[in-house]
């Protein structure tokens, strides 16, 4: 009888916990599906609120005769598509040709930084070093003997080549962490030593023997970089073409436009957006199948490689060269918030602090709510990635099949938000929030930074949870008698510096947020982000410089306050290393 007890406590759990787990997924990706489901109606001419109360295709024969649609099209496409291939090309070049070297480990490190600098940020010191009378044509200047800034057209020019750079800038890191995240999970080192022993060079061995099992594990992120290019605004805005813009910047506009009847024409554009992104994300899938097929022969033909030792040299210095700008955007930046007075081609400026003196006083508030907000969603989006990789461990224990079905469900989960284009479904859940009246509070912008905060921080977690030894919990469980000190005193204190990470990188996720705060705040909650793209109109390089700084700070504080509470704690009152450091 007490078996059988036990039993059914044990299935009652399993149960318990499985619908727990359904019900986080299903509560997080409400808004998300809400938000597309409210686009669609508004996209055919149905909108109640604006007057617009018969269904109608008038707005897409709008669309249909917009001006230079099919160039700003062509060149989303072209953008976004270059940039994707390019960051993986580099990042796999990276990882090729320092992979069991010491500047492996130096390339690890500066993960971090770069993928903790917001996206407008680096627009900005990347345009403070591009631009005609940057950092780069003052250095040119001096050996050339300029005295008035060259004709270039090195930002915002028409074919997207600025913006194409800063893509690749900020992917290329990302799609880095994730290859090395997954490639721990390929025995590396003994198919370099079989490709070795048997003549091949090492990067034939990565492209023939490591290459083909490494892609299916990161497909889901080079997607969610695509998506993302496709329909960025923010950075585009910046250092984007202008004449025409991208599609989703066009897209942007016409929300913002006082003629109320471009809503209808923003919808349809937002779902002709969607559609983009599920085109090109299935042309991807379809080209790498056919690759698969029609690249067979060439994996087993034989061929050792030559010209594999140029491909790793230009890895090396295309890394050494995205660092190198990296640096000068943030030197320029630091510079910038500084200046009085900088005539060209002098390479050192007049200083002041009038900048800062000028900028704090409207600065102190975007501050205060961009901590408020980031603080709240990165604590409530661990609790959640906690609570989910809890549950799913759980299931695992219980029943194999169902622990990995409710993983891969929760793992997709959680890529959709990501894989969407935000200006779709975020103009979806501006509709509904107007409707229901709960706009323009700092609450509802945390709800939708959670929804870009919770995927980051969740699958950051998956690996450290997924390969953490459940024998030490249950050691903590045989001497505590109890699951919560086990997972409070044993489990968290092994994952803690996992943890500390996850939260800084939440954070930073929260900072570089600039559509989930316009469209949930009507204006009405300003953070650092908002406030620094709005200074783009204004063209004052000194006010830019001083909120591009700050936004780039923040989330450097975040990562350095991580670091010393994964190392440090309080222990009888002074400060103390941890027992895990």
């Amino acid at each position: 009888m007490s078996l059988l007890i036990k039993y059914e406590q044990q299935v009652s759990v399993r149960y318990v916990s499985r619908l727990l787990a359904l019900g986080l997924v299903a509560l997080f990706l409400f808004p998300v599906l809400a938000g597309l489901g409210s686009i669609m109606l508004p996209a055919f001419g149905y909108m109640p609120v604006l007057g617009f109360d018969s269904f109608s295709f008038s707005s897409w024969q709008m669309l249909l005769e917009t001006p230079a649609l099919i160039e700003m099209l062509l060149l989303s496409l072209w953008t976004s598509v270059s940039s994707t291939l390019l960051s993986l090309f580099l990042a796999f070049g990276v990882i090729c040709c320092t992979w069991g070297t010491s500047l492996w480990h130096k390339v690890q490190r500066w993960l971090a930084p770069l993928m903790a600098v917001p996206h407008v940020a680096l627009a900005f010191g990347v345009m403070f070093v591009l631009m005609p009378s940057g950092l780069l044509a003052r250095l040119i200047a001096v050996f050339a003997g300029w005295n008035f800034p060259p004709d270039w057209q090195t930002i915002q020019d028409q074919y997207g080549i600025s913006l194409i750079l800063l893509l690749i800038i900020k992917e290329t890191p990302f799609l880095l962490f994730m290859m090395a995240a997954s490639v721990v999970q390929l025995p590396v080192a003994d198919t370099l030593k079989l490709g070795g022993s048997l003549g091949y060079q090492p990067a034939v061995i990565w492209l023939k023997l490591i290459w083909p099992r490494l892609y299916p594990m990161i497909r889901l992120p080079v997607y969610t970089v695509l998506a993302f290019a496709i329909s960025v605004v923010d950075v585009a805005l910046v250092i984007g073409p202008a004449n025409p813009p991208t599609f989703a910047v066009q897209i942007f506009q016409w929300i913002n436009d006082p003629d109320l009847s471009k809503s209808l024409l923003a919808a349809s554009g937002s779902v002709l957006l969607l559609l983009l992104v599920a085109s090109v994300i299935g042309a991807f899938h379809l080209t790498e199948w056919t690759m698969n097929r029609r690249l067979r022969h060439w994996l087993i033909n034989g061929h050792r490689g030559r010209f594999s030792g140029l491909w790793l040299s230009f890895s090396r210095k295309a890394w050494q060269g995205l660092v190198m700008l990296f640096l000068s955007g943030g030197a320029a930046l630091l510079i910038w918030s500084f200046v009085w007075r900088w005539r060209f081609p002098s390479l050192w400026p007049d200083w002041s602090l009038r900048s800062w003196q000028r900028a704090w006083e409207g600065i102190s508030e975007p501050i205060v709510n961009s901590l408020l907000i980031g603080v709240t969603a990165t604590l409530a989006a661990n609790i959640i990635s906690v609570i989910l990789l809890e549950l799913n461990d759980l299931q695992r224990q219980n029943s194999e099949s169902a622990g990995k079905w409710l993983a891969l469900l929760t793992r997709g989960a959680m890529y959709i938000p990501l894989l969407l284009p935000q200006m779709t479904f975020l103009f979806g859940v501006q509709l509904l929030l107007l409707q229901w009246g709960a706009e323009g509070h700092w609450l509802t912008v945390t709800g939708l930074h959670l929804l870009f905060v919770l995927p980051y921080c969740f699958l950051s977690l998956s690996g450290p949870w997924q390969h953490y030894d459940q024998r030490h919990s249950l050691q903590g469980l045989l001497l505590s008698g109890s699951w919560l000190k086990t997972f409070l005193r044993v489990k968290l204190g092994i994952l803690w510096r996992p943890v500390m990470a996850s939260l800084a990188l939440g954070f930073a996720v929260s900072i570089a947020q600039y559509l989930p705060t316009l469209f949930a705040s009507a204006g009405r909650v300003e953070t650092v982000t908002t406030e620094a793209v709005s200074l783009v109109s204004g063209g004052n390089r000194r006010l830019i410089g001083v909120y591009g700084l700050v936004q780039m700070l923040l989330p450097f504080i975040a990562y350095a306050m991580a670091f010393f509470l994964s190392y440090w704690t309080i222990r009888h009152g002074r400060f103390a290393r941890r027992l895990n450091s």
